[in-house]
């Protein structure tokens, strides 16, 4: 089972990723704030599936790609990620979903199809 997340409006995520999840303060090797700007930008698609008619044996199952964004970000303690999908392009943060802070691993560089190792 995976560690809890913790979870925080979209608006609230340029000074939410200032701490850690255990609220200890984040800075940067020359102790400044994370600018989720300069974090590198990476994407990466799921797919939700349903099953066309499910009363019908062998029935088709249909798929949508969801892509979600993520910014891959450091700190003076290391390399963290944070889901930022509610928040990319709202200009000034206001998206109204849940933004989920999180390390996901095999994650692409958004605009390409390369895939990425954490460290």
């Amino acid at each position: 089972m995976a560690p809890p997340c913790q979870s925080f409006p979209a608006k609230d995520l340029p000074s939410a990723v200032q701490t850690t999840p255990t609220g200890k303060l984040r800075k940067t090797d020359d102790g400044k704030r994370i600018n989720l700007d300069r974090c590198d930008l990476m994407k990466l698609f799921q797919y939700e599936c349903a099953i066309k008619h499910p009363d019908v044996p062998n029935s088709p199952i249909q798929c949508w790609p969801v892509q979600r964004l993520f910014r891959r970000c450091q700190d003076r303690n290391g390399k963290f990620m944070v889901e930022t999908t509610a928040w990319e392009g709202t200009g000034t943060g206001t998206g109204a979903e849940d933004m989920t802070q999180s390390a996901l691993p095999g994650l692409s560089r958004a605009g390409t199809d390369r895939r990425i190792q954490d460290p």
